[in-house]
């Protein structure tokens, strides 16, 4: 049940999905408090022993669903009971709705394939999108690495220094790369329409990978993209001024962003706007880089599953790995991250249809 507080029903969601996310204990709990049941070890073990489990990334090599799974993907088998052996494989398209598809309708039900998807596809299903063949609700969910905030992030060459330069009827035009049913579209989009701001989309790319090389040949001018895979790709040009960042999509401004950078309450100038921005980019990003199994893997594979992965974000040497490649980790457990999905599910039918108005303009 939501709480309610002074600031409206919608606002205090927000507040209790951020509380839900900032809360990273691991332990395996029910929603009432009490231990989930154990599972027998020894038959998740003798089912995966020689076995490989598979990752199906739904973004292009290179970007940062890719990174962090290649990662996670070398430490993970070691805590799956049997040890199997664990690899990587990209399944682009529609933001990751091919990679959902095909984990939820196509993949064995077994538990030998694990989905690394895109939490912000719920949008496109609760907006009824007929490319989405699953229901992200009951996908059984192994945890997140990290909650996410989205930057507008821009090439110098641009003009552009200041948001503020982008918005109204005198801003600057921009072009903006974009990755079809994902943020990386949704942000603009909302920008667009909903704020004013001066944004010629050019969507229909595969991965982020894909929209750094349409940045270099000139074919746009920025995109939308988180901290975390931006500062694994392309810290240098954000060292260096030839990247920068006029906007944050957060309501808690990110440490270690370089200079002053906007958040959504600086943003927006009205609650509506505010509220725009946070259901349509935040809070889906809480549960972002979301790592699934299909709702018909036999319970006890899935928790051993999920009791692995729990296992890997602590696990030293995957630390130091990430470390060294600036994965950043933050992990929300997979009960945290169904948690957040129906929380979101449960949004109030007056926004979604202000945020179903502005993504239908997103497909024109």
């Amino acid at each position: 049940m939501m709480k309610k507080n002074l600031r409206g029903g919608v606002l205090s969601s927000f507040l209790l999905i951020t509380l839900m996310a900032s809360d990273q204990a691991f332990g395996a709990q029910t929603p009432g408090g009490a231990a989930r049941p154990g599972f027998d070890e020894k038959a998740v073990a003798d089912f995966y022993r020689g076995k490989t489990v598979r990752i199906v990334v739904g973004f292009s090599a290179g970007g940062g669903y890719d990174a962090y799974s290649r990662v996670i993907g070398r430490h993970f088998g070691r805590h799956i009971p049997g040890n199997p052996a664990v690899i990587v494989e990209n399944m682009t398209g529609a933001g990751s709705i091919i990679a959902a598809n095909h984990v939820y309708n196509a993949a064995p039900k077994d538990g030998t394939v694990i989905g690394n998807i895109s939490g912000p596809t719920i949008l496109e299903q609760l907006f009824n999108n007929p490319a989405v063949q699953f229901d992200m609700g009951k996908f059984r969910f192994l945890g997140v690495p990290a909650a996410e905030a989205y930057l507008m992030i821009l090439n110098r060459k641009s003009g552009v220094t200041r948001i503020e330069e982008v918005i109204g009827s005198k801003g600057k035009p921009v072009v903006i790369g974009a990755i079809p049913g994902s943020t990386v579209e949704h942000a603009p989009v909302i920008l667009r329409d909903a704020l004013g701001a001066n944004i010629r989309l050019v969507s229909g790319y595969k991965g982020t990978a894909d929209i750094r090389m349409a940045i270099e040949s000139g074919e746009v001018e920025g995109f939308f993209n988180t901290w975390t895979s931006a500062k694994i790709t392309s810290l240098d040009k954000f060292k260096t001024g030839e990247w920068l960042i006029l906007a944050q999509l957060t309501d808690n401004p990110l440490p270690d962003l370089p200079g002053e950078v906007p958040a959504i309450s600086a943003i927006g100038k009205n609650e509506e706007q505010r509220q725009l921005l946070r259901f349509g980019t935040s809070l889906p990003n809480q549960f972002g880089k979301v790592y699934v199994v299909a709702p018909g893997v036999p319970t006890d594979r899935w928790q051993a599953l999920e009791a692995a992965f729990a296992k890997t974000m602590a696990d030293k040497e995957f630390l130091a790995e990430a470390e060294k490649g600036r994965l950043e980790i933050a992990p929300v457990s997979g009960e945290q991250a169904q948690k957040l999905v129906v929380e979101f599910l449960g949004m109030s039918s007056d926004l979604k249809a202000k945020l179903q108005k502005l993504m239908k303009s997103a497909k024109k």
